[in-house]
């Protein structure tokens, strides 16, 4: 895995290359900021595979410079993991709104650190060998099956939507610094199911993503999160006290998906419904880290969409 990370503090810079070297990543580039980084990534004869960024640098910070980079086709997937002392929630968010897939705050302990490292290995590598699966396969495949409707597709440029990975790693980090009450809930739109079997897979993800936006739109003033997990279900994670009830947020989520300004599906005429969950929150037993709650919101969507007072997609809570 080829890695660029980014300190303006050459201590770390010298702890970081001797860490990932120990552990078999020997392929490192270092950078004292992030106008260094830009310039160390124009100059790479070949692409780095993940970034390591420091947030507070002289000039251009660290989410800045997450920023850029996801700016870049290239990169526009690849791990960033942000190491940082700033442990506030406020620059977490800020980083993961930039497409930051993971943080880790200093003092950084070296087994967490190689934990998020070698799992970014291991995603990058998936994403590689799917890539290249693809760019082998025949010309004629390009009329083969799209995905299943199952299958996430990626969402790109909407305010507060992450991967079901890096949706994880926020979840857990904000559990351990226990700084707020977290809770999440979970989204169906059935009818993309139509969309998704009437329209070819990039149609398909436009219309995810305006259903995306829409639901970011509604959750504005909640500071929330959001991933598609495939199968027509969103699922929102933010803290607890801010998160919007169903009964307050289906009508205006309705109204606005069936706004053609807003959500346009060229190939496929549909009027969309919703089914939205009750909230789920972690248990007082439940060990900090533990993640199943948000198992627990799509379950509650789960026995919504199976409940004779759902109608069709629309329900009260």
């Amino acid at each position: 895995m080829k890695i660029l990370a980014v300190d303006d503090d050459e201590l770390i810079r010298e702890i970081l290359s001797a860490t990932l070297e120990a552990h078999g990543y020997t392929d490192v580039t270092l950078a004292e900021s992030g106008e260094d980084a830009l310039q160390k990534i124009a100059a790479s004869p070949t692409p780095f595979e993940g970034f390591m960024f420091d947030i507070q640098m002289p000039g251009m910070d660290g989410t800045e410079l997450c920023q850029h980079v996801r700016q870049m086709e290239h990169y526009k997937n690849s791990p960033v993991i942000m190491i940082t002392a700033m442990n506030n929630k406020e620059y977490v968010d800020r980083a993961f709104m930039a497409g930051a897939t993971d943080y880790v705050t200093k003092p950084f302990d070296t087994t967490e650190l190689m934990t998020r490292i070698r799992l970014a290995d291991r995603l990058q590598s998936e994403a590689r060998k799917a890539a290249a699966a693809a760019a082998s396969a025949p010309a004629a495949t390009a009329a083969a099956p799209k995905p299943p409707f199952k299958d996430p597709v990626t969402v790109k440029d909407v305010r507060g939507v992450v991967k079901s990975a890096a949706l994880d790693n926020y979840v857990m980090l904000m559990l351990e610094q226990k700084q707020f009450a977290m809770a999440a809930f979970a989204i169906r739109v059935p009818e993309l199911e139509a969309v998704h079997a009437g329209s070819d897979i990039e149609e398909f993800t436009y219309v995810v993503t305006d259903v995306a936006e829409v639901i970011s739109d509604c959750l504005v003033g909640a500071q929330a999160f959001l991933s598609y997990l495939g199968g027509g279900v969103f699922v929102c994670v933010g803290a607890k006290n801010k998160l919007p009830t169903a009964d307050s947020l289906h009508d205006e989520f309705v109204m606005m998906l069936n706004d053609p300004d807003l959500v346009y599906c060229e190939e496929v005429a549909t009027g969309f419904t919703a089914q939205i969950g009750e909230i789920a929150a972690p248990k007082l037993f439940e060990k900090r880290g533990d993640l199943r709650f948000l198992d627990r919101a799509v379950e509650k969507l789960n026995e919504v969409s199976s409940s004779p007072r759902s109608g069709g997609g629309r329900f009260a809570a």
